[in-house]
């Protein structure tokens, strides 16, 4: 299932000194090199896509590093700008030697050069010599012009972001913003406890207040006998237990501990205490109540997500003719977030040189961290063009990325912004796409989700799974979402925004490990729309099983903490999000990471009464002998799901029909989403995927693990951004 992992390119290291090593002519095409504005360069004879610079008002950047010229051109050489002195660094930034490189305190061939080095005396020397008579000889013939070098961009100067006293001046403040709706706090655990007591003294009161209890046989314990005088009455004590908590969730949104309401602990104890309480009473009632509920949900998710993918055939939107709007293309700041992407981060080089939109409306920031000492000589190496900067975040936690997007959302100067990732290839159309889509939109759409698909579906078997599960996701499940009018999960990459509404909301939150989904939640809760976009992003599927459950485990722990985020007010997140809203919200968020998680056990529970049965079956019983009879004798394996007839109680009988229903119709559900990725998860161009189609239960299996190993870390370090490890494909470069 796995493959083993390719070398990592090629890419020089940064040397002791802190120098950076000198760019390479990669990534420039010699026939499509965007224009460098305001670069003072020679008239001839260069490059034809470098002598049209525009001039504007604006400060010049940092100046193009050019190959000297033939001696012959070189008389009167043309003035060329100071190196720009960068901004100063902070103190302890491990990137200060490397600055100072870039910027040209240290010698290095990608430095600006001198002016007088075009009149070298070698050039002069290599000059004709006048002839002595009184007329000058007319002048040899010029040489003819080399072969244009492929252009260097010199190494871009980074722009480090200071940090103060506190750390992160960005963290705090959203923190001091948002505190009651940021994933600062994901649960609190005195509330809990608060909920557990407040529910033994609602039991004990609601079943005192319901009246005498029925008396135990004196051959119990004392500890039966007590339970029984304060906790007999199983209706009005759970009826009690409701109402304490309910009283306790409401104490705890209007007392706002430390700023966080805590209105869903108590709800939670509630649950787990009625369960309880349950099992010592009557451990069939137990089972009844926790298998309806559970199938109850289960009915209400597929039922949901087959209306979504059975709604969702509409793509997204699309202009079939791409032409200039009247205004002209609007600046667009595309955002690429990066921790130790020294792999591929050529790559996402390559893919936005690829672009076609102009040069001059791009605002590109790559955004790294303090303390990754690889990606920076990465991208140096290969040549960051003149209409990209690199940012620097200060050293600060949470270390997510989120908290990086929104130190480039400050910096961010286009109309519209999108994220792309490392490994990211998007349609080179896909800018103007979303500009004429947002121009033909309604002003509440301020948020459009491109598709998402993986280029490396054929590597191995995981990520043909992989390719099922996102070609069915992004073209047909969040459609079938737009339609349905509830919030939109957005994927973590290639989600474009107007800027200004981006801001206004307060961008993303540095807490959440999957800000994109919680964003998502947020931008409807504003009465913000979302709409997908019929343009294609290409990216690596995850090919080794252990990389792939620690990006899953984050994605699911971040469905739960969002859940639990926007959870802690459950009236007023019915309130914004609407009744249907606030239904769907729990179906296509909490369901995706809880249900996650409670599949491993009712999957295994479920297999073992099925070898069960079939040993049963064997011996020589018939199958609805063994559903809907008892084992009088004790010697049948499997168990009676079915209670009917004589004897039997009619409740947890009628009970037990149900749920043996709604147990044969998850059954066929997932019989069902196995032909839906037969069918749905194909894409064109992708081809070998119905045999992993047909094994899609091994894959949810895998989910299943990746979601407990969430809830895990839900518990003990919610925070954490477990990384992603990229450049795993062994085909990484087809295509580019």
């Amino acid at each position: 299932m796995t493959s083993p992992t390719p070398p990592a390119p090629d890419l020089p290291e940064p040397s002791k000194t802190g120098s950076i090593p000198p760019a390479e002519p990669v990534y420039v095409p010699e026939d499509d090199v965007p224009a460098a504005p305001h670069a003072t360069v020679a008239a001839t004879p260069m490059p034809e896509a470098l002598s049209a610079a525009p001039a504007a008002a604006e400060p010049p950047p940092t100046p193009l590093a050019i190959a000297p010229m033939p001696a012959s051109l070189a008389s009167e050489p043309p003035p060329i700008p100071a190196a720009v002195v960068p901004p100063q660094p902070l103190p302890t930034s491990p990137f200060d030697a490397q600055i100072r490189a870039a910027s040209g305190s240290a010698a290095g061939p990608a430095a600006p050069m001198p002016a007088s080095s075009h009149a070298s005396a070698a050039a002069l020397a290599a000059q004709p010599a006048p002839a002595p008579a009184p007329a000058p000889a007319p002048a040899p013939a010029p040489a003819p012009a080399p072969a244009a070098e492929p252009v260097r961009y010199p190494p871009s100067v980074p722009v480090v972001i200071p940090a103060d006293a506190g750390g992160d001046p960005l963290v705090r403040a959203y923190l001091d913003k948002n505190r009651a709706t940021c994933a600062w706090t994901t649960i609190s655990w005195t509330w809990i406890v608060l909920g557990v007591i407040a529910c033994v003294l609602g039991g004990a009161l609601g079943s005192h207040l319901g009246g005498p209890v029925k008396p135990l046989s004196e051959d119990v314990s004392a500890v039966a006998r007590w339970l029984n005088d304060h906790y007999g009455n199983s209706y009005s004590c759970v009826l009690g237990m409701v109402v304490a908590a309910l009283i306790t969730s409401t104490a705890g949104v209007q007392l706002k501990p430390r700023g966080v309401p805590a209105g869903q602990e108590p709800l939670i104890a509630m649950i787990g205490m009625i369960l309880l309480y349950l099992l010592f009473y009557d451990y069939l009632a137990c089972l009844g109540v926790l298998t309806g509920a559970l199938c109850l949900i289960y009915f209400l998710a597929i039922m949901f997500r087959v209306c979504a993918v059975g709604l969702g055939g509409h793509r997204g939107l699309r202009a079939e003719v791409v032409s200039e709007p009247s205004g002209g293309w609007p600046l667009y700041t595309i955002l690429v977030p990066l921790y130790k992407e020294r792999n591929v981060a050529r790559n996402i080089l390559a893919s936005l040189q690829k672009l076609d939109y102009p040069r001059d409306r791009l605002d590109v920031k790559f955004l790294l961290e303090a303390d990754d000492l690889e990606t920076l000589p990465a991208l140096q190496s290969a040549g960051v063009p003149p209409w990209a900067e690199i940012v620097i975040v200060p050293l600060g936690q949470p270390k997510t990325k989120p908290r990086a997007c929104n130190h480039g959302l400050e910096r961010a100067k286009g109309e519209f912004l999108v994220i792309f990732d490392a490994e990211d290839r998007p349609a080179p159309d896909q800018l103007k796409q979303a500009v004429l889509a947002f121009n033909a939109a309604d002003l509440k759409v301020v948020c459009l989700q491109a598709q998402l698909a993986y280029h490396n579906h054929d590597q191995n078997l995981l990520t043909r799974w992989f390719a099922l599960e996102y070609n069915v996701w992004f073209r047909r499940y969040l459609g079938g979402l737009v339609r349905l009018g509830v919030p939109i999960p957005l994927g973590g990459t290639s989600n474009h925004f107007r800027t200004g509404i981006l801001r206004q909301i307060g961008g993303w939150d540095p807490f959440n490990v999957t800000e994109d989904c919680d964003l998502g939640v947020r931008l409807y809760m504003a009465g913000h729309r979302t709409l997908t976009l019929d343009s294609v992003t290409w990216e690596e599927a995850n090919s080794h099983v252990g990389n792939w459950i620690r990006q899953r485990s984050r994605w699911l722990k971040g469905y739960l903490i969002t859940h639990l985020v926007w959870a802690r007010r459950p009236m007023l997140l019915v309130k914004n999000l609407g009744p249907w809203g606030a239904f769907g919200f729990l179906l296509s968020v909490w369901c995706v990471g809880a249900l996650a998680a409670l599949n491993l056990a009712l999957w295994i529970s479920g297999g073992v009464q099925l070898v069960f049965i079939v040993v049963d079956m064997c011996r020589g019983y018939a199958l609805w002998d063994l559903l809907t009879t008892r084992d009088i004798g004790g010697d049948r394996w499997s168990w009676q799901m079915i209670y009917s007839g004589h004897g039997e109680d009619p409740i947890l009988s009628t009970m037990s029909q149900v749920f043996f229903v709604s147990s044969v119709c998850l059954l066929l559900g997932n019989v069902f989403f196995v032909i839906l990725a037969l069918f749905a998860g194909r894409r064109p161009g992708q081809k070998g995927l119905w045999w992993a189609a047909i094994l899609s239960p091994l894959y949810w299996v895998l989910i299943s693990i990746a979601a407990w190993k969430g809830v895990w870390q839900l518990l003990v370090k919610p925070h954490y951004w477990e990384k992603t490890i990229h450049g795993l494909n062994s085909n990484d470069d087809k295509g580019l």
